[in-house]
């Protein structure tokens, strides 16, 4: 459920929100004590954000036939993946002509996810049109992306292992690292650690105990 209300108080710690509510049930017999708080800033989506979401829709429509050959119409492909994006998050129906930078973002976010779940090809970096660097490469070492390619990747150790060392015996947990194509993966140990993240852009990810478990590596305390 959505609520929209308004800012009424702000002391430098805590914001005050004054929001109406009339569904007692959900307080009182469901006992919900959390929720959560999206600001808007008035501002609405960029001509690059709305570029960016079209370019991936467009990618989606061309691998799962939503789009007619030779045509430029994404109306089909766009309303289903704006029912996708609202069933799973629970958000209010928006247009990209005129949403909030902050749900363009989102639904942006989405559709990058989406393509990366279900190894949909782009024709395009998908690391450019992130909005969120940081959970783009998250998302590319939940599903073994490269974050550069896309392609099937290797686990980078950003922070060095050192030489002897067995990497099934490390604990990785907090370990910085980075899901690189083999070729990329080459090409950071050639380039070095500033000169390739300056040059791609990107950044190591620490792993925790979820990212661990889906490469197999180590947890525990470091």
């Amino acid at each position: 459920m959505i609520i929209q209300g308004y800012i009424s108080d702000y002391d430098g710690e805590h914001l005050r929100i004054i929001a109406p509510f009339s569904h007692d049930y959900l307080i009182e017999r469901r006992e919900i004590s959390e929720c959560e708080i999206r600001l808007n800033d008035g501002r609405t989506i960029s001509n690059q954000q709305r570029k960016f979401a079209h370019a991936t829709l467009r990618d989606i429509a061309d691998y799962t036939g939503y789009r007619m050959s030779g045509t430029d119409d994404l109306d089909e492909i766009k309303a289903v993946m704006k029912y996708h994006y609202i069933a799973a998050t629970g958000r209010e129906w928006f247009s990209l002509s005129d949403c909030s930078i902050t749900t363009a973002n989102e639904f942006l976010t989405f559709l990058i996810e989406f393509c990366l779940e279900h190894d949909i090809p782009t024709c395009g970096s998908l690391a450019e049109r992130s909005p969120d660097i940081a959970r783009y490469i998250y998302a590319c070492l939940v599903h073994k992306k490269c974050c550069i390619t896309q392609k099937k990747a290797q686990l980078h150790h950003v922070d060095q292992v050192g030489l002897g060392r067995d990497r099934k015996d490390i604990i990785h947990l907090g370990m910085r690292v980075l899901p690189l194509h083999w070729e990329k993966h080459r090409e950071a140990h050639d380039m070095g650690k500033k000169s390739f993240e300056e040059k791609y852009h990107v950044f190591g990810i620490k792993l925790n105990d979820e990212l661990c478990k889906i490469w197999k590596v180590k947890g525990g305390r470091i």
